[in-house]
């Protein structure tokens, strides 16, 4: 353990054998005492100076120690007199002669003319509360011939002056003793205050935030480095930085004479931003001064996004790099360009395509190969909420914004994807009333929740994607043209599959490695009826398809007349977005009966079916209403007849 140093006490009087009287108390451990003689020039400065160079208390033992008392606080003690004390001296005095002169302080409680009639003198009173009155009253007293001089060091210096005898009154070692015991729990106590001091100080050095503290005539008490680094104010001569000329912006000048607390506030100094809170510092409900914490704008940003992503859901995070972009058509290869040419910056990208092209493939690609790949991907689909709920989801509200609102809010898509990107699929569903919201935030990069009066400011890259013509729609006043030249900065369009027939190999990679198949099992003709198809639901119809295929083909390695009825089954229930003149596989037999008609769509909704439940037949039997053996028979192709 640390060894702790013995208290420092100094001791002031007009006794010059005060080291005598005190002996007793040199040598005892835990505190070393000092002598030092009563100043009568300057009695204030002196103490302050033995407080300042070390001293943690000053004994006095002076009259006058009272006010030095008042003057400076809980760092002084004074060795009180007792009536024992006076009434010794005053007896010595009156074995000189009869007529006493004796000091006596104004607040002291002595009854002289008991004293009198006890001791059989006369004795004079000379009140005093200063040195002046004290020096008036003993030349009064000399003045009316006044045999003897009772009291401390002016009245020695008197009595010697005037040839006059004096009497000095002297401490006993008891009062001596408590005095001491004082002193010596003061001392501790502001060890203890200073340590705690010394903690607070280091921590509030640490502080991010700067910080202010000046007592109530608005001096600075403390400041730590990052106060003078934000206001850029330099050390001014011993007494360090200067912030006077700030008070006013700090709202410091404000606190000091209402002692009302200002908290953040959103001050400019210098042109730049600060978040302020300026609080009024009390002790025992008085005004002691005020303390401000100076927060930069820009830090609380990147605060506010750390804890926005720490907050944010799991799933927010794009998988899918340009790379994965499968398809090497001339229209394929121009649109990765494109892609990696448009991803590092931070202009709106609007994604045309149909329904299953891949638009939110392309947009998780352009996310990650932007500056912004570390941060979140939020993608929302507009056209699945109706429009009273996707103005929550988008701008997110505030606590009680609405009957069933969560307590304390919540933040929308928007917050969630500060400093990352959002993803605004199907957009050309969104109504004007949320357009023009979208289109402030935009402008502004700044939000309201929906319900709040708080502004937020948002950091975020925006990409759309619409299989509904956006041009169009702005000439029809279904979208607003202002909007449109916002999102649709940069532009990217996503070829249908029917366009790009020759990729389609490419594209079933995944699904074939997954059930254990490849592009050898797909023969020719196969590979020929699906460049011919026009694919309506694009990439999400060729997969679902061939995926259905490879599970019905129950572990064979390939069956073409299964592939070309399943792939007949689905044109005829589609109905693709192209004109009636685009061209369809032919029917693989020929035959056009209406038996033939109707088993095919009787296998095509059991095959859905087995789809659905996960290629559990039984479970898809029953789904039907039929048995077992029926569905197998259906999806085996075994005429009912032959049962």
């Amino acid at each position: 353990m640390p060894i702790t140093p013995p208290y420092r006490f100094a001791v002031v009087t007009h006794i010059p054998n005060m080291p005598q009287i005190m002996r007793s108390f040199t040598d005892a451990p835990g505190f070393t005492l000092e002598f030092f003689t009563f100043s009568y020039q300057h009695p204030l400065l002196a103490a302050q100076r033995l407080l300042d160079q070390g001293y943690e208390v000053i004994l006095y033992y002076s009259s006058l120690g009272s006010s030095i008392l008042n003057e400076l606080g809980r760092s002084v003690v004074v060795i009180q007199k007792t009536d024992v004390d006076i009434i010794k001296a005053l007896a010595e005095a009156k074995k000189i002669a009869p007529r006493i002169a004796l000091t006596v302080n104004k607040d002291d409680n002595f009854d002289t003319s008991f004293v009198e009639s006890l001791l059989g003198v006369r004795i004079m009173e000379i009140r005093f509360d200063s040195l002046d009155s004290l020096s008036d009253g003993l030349s009064i007293a000399i003045a009316e011939g006044m045999d003897v001089l009772v009291g401390g060091g002016m009245s020695a210096a008197m009595a010697k002056k005037n040839g006059i005898p004096f009497v000095r009154i002297e401490p006993d070692l008891h009062s001596i003793s408590l005095a001491i015991a004082q002193a010596k729990a003061i001392a501790n106590a502001q060890r203890v205050e200073r340590e705690s001091l010394d903690k607070l100080v280091a921590v509030l050095k640490l502080f991010r935030e700067g910080v202010l503290c000046v007592n109530e005539q608005g001096a600075t008490v403390f400041s730590n480095s990052k106060a003078a680094e934000l206001l850029k104010v330099g050390q001014f001569g011993k007494s360090g930085p200067d912030f006077s000329r700030h008070h006013q912006a700090l709202m410091i000048s404000d606190v000091l004479t209402d002692g009302e607390p200002r908290e953040d506030c959103v001050v400019k100094i210098h042109g730049e931003q600060f978040v302020v809170t300026t609080l009024p510092v009390s002790v025992h409900s008085g005004l002691q001064g005020a303390v401000a914490f100076i927060s930069d704008v820009n830090a609380i940003h990147n605060m506010a996004g750390q804890l926005r992503e720490s907050q944010r859901p799991d799933g927010f995070v794009a998988h899918f790099r340009v790379e994965d972009i499968r398809g090497e058509s001339p229209a394929m290869l121009r649109l990765k360009r494109m892609a990696r040419l448009y991803a590092p910056h931070n202009a709106a990208v609007w994604i045309h395509g149909e329904t299953g092209s891949g638009k939110e493939l392309l947009a998780q690609s352009l996310h990650n190969a932007s500056p912004r790949a570390r941060h979140p991907f939020v993608a929302v689909n507009c056209a699945a909420l109706p429009e009273s709920l996707l103005e929550s989801e988008l701008f997110g509200y505030a606590e009680g914004a609405f009957t069933g609102a969560k307590r304390g809010g919540k933040p929308g898509v928007f917050e969630m994807a500060h400093k990352g990107t959002l993803f605004l699929d199907e957009i050309g569903d969104m109504g004007l009333e949320t357009q023009s919201r979208l289109l402030r935030i935009l402008e502004t990069k700044e939000l309201v929740r929906v319900g709040g009066d708080r502004v937020i400011p948002v950091d975020i890259r925006v990409l759309s994607a619409s299989h509904k013509p956006l041009p169009q729609l702005v000439r029809e006043n279904r979208f607003r043209r202002d909007l449109f030249y916002r999102l649709a900065a940069l532009r990217l369009h996503i070829p249908p599959l029917r366009e790009r027939p020759s990729d389609i190999p490419l594209l079933l990679d995944d699904i074939l490695r997954r059930y254990g198949s490849s592009h050898q099992d797909l023969t020719a003709p196969m590979l020929q009826a699906m460049r011919e198809y026009s694919w309506p639901g694009n990439i999400r119809e060729l997969r679902s398809f061939v995926e259905s295929y490879l599970i019905l083909l129950g572990g064979k390695p390939t069956d073409q007349t299964l592939f070309m009825e399943l792939l007949e089954s689905w044109s005829c229930d589609q109905e693709p977005d192209t004109d009636e003149n685009t061209p369809r596989p032919a029917m693989p037999h020929g035959e056009a009966d209406l038996k033939s008609q109707l088993t095919l769509a009787r296998r095509d909704i059991a095959t859905r079916m087995l789809h659905e439940s996960g290629g559990n037949k039984r479970l898809a039997a029953s789904r039907l209403g039929i048995s077992y053996n029926t569905l197998w028979r259906i999806l085996e192709n075994v005429s009912e007849d032959k049962t």
